[in-house]
C-alpha cells in the first residue's frame, strides 16, 4: 500500500477556489480503482492551509491516477492559485497496518 500526505498552502484569499478545485477531483478519485482513500482536509486554525491524504493499493494505480483527466484538470487550475510555503506532498510505502481502535 501507498499513502500519500502532506499539506497544500493557498493564500487565504483562495481558500474558496481551491474548494472548488478539489470537489470534483476528489469525487472522480474515489472512482478510480486502487484508490482506498483520497480527500482534503482545512485547517480550522488557518485559511487556505489543507491536509491531503491519499491510500493506494499499489504503485501503478497511483501512477494511472496521475495520468487520468481529473488529476490533469487539477494541475491546470491549482496553477492559478496562489499556493504559499509550507507545502510538501511525501508518498510513504506501508508494508504492515494495526488497528489502533
Amino acid at each position: 500500500m501507498l499513502i500519500v500526505s502532506g499539506v497544500i498552502e493557498f493564500d487565504p484569499e483562495d481558500h474558496a477556489a481551491a474548494e472548488d478545485l478539489f470537489r470534483p477531483l476528489v469525487a472522480a478519485t474515489l472512482a478510480e480503482p486502487g484508490n482506498g482513500t483520497y480527500g482534503f482536509w482545512a485547517d480550522i486554525d488557518q485559511p487556505g492551509r489543507f491536509r491531503v491524504y491519499e491510500e493506494w493499493s499499489s504503485p501503478e494505480a497511483l501512477a494511472e491516477h496521475m495520468g487520468t483527466p481529473h488529476m490533469l484538470d487539477f494541475l491546470t487550475g491549482i496553477g492559478s492559485l496562489r499556493v504559499v510555503g509550507g507545502t510538501g506532498i511525501f508518498q510513504h510505502s506501508v508494508t504492515d497496518t494495526t488497528q489502533l481502535m
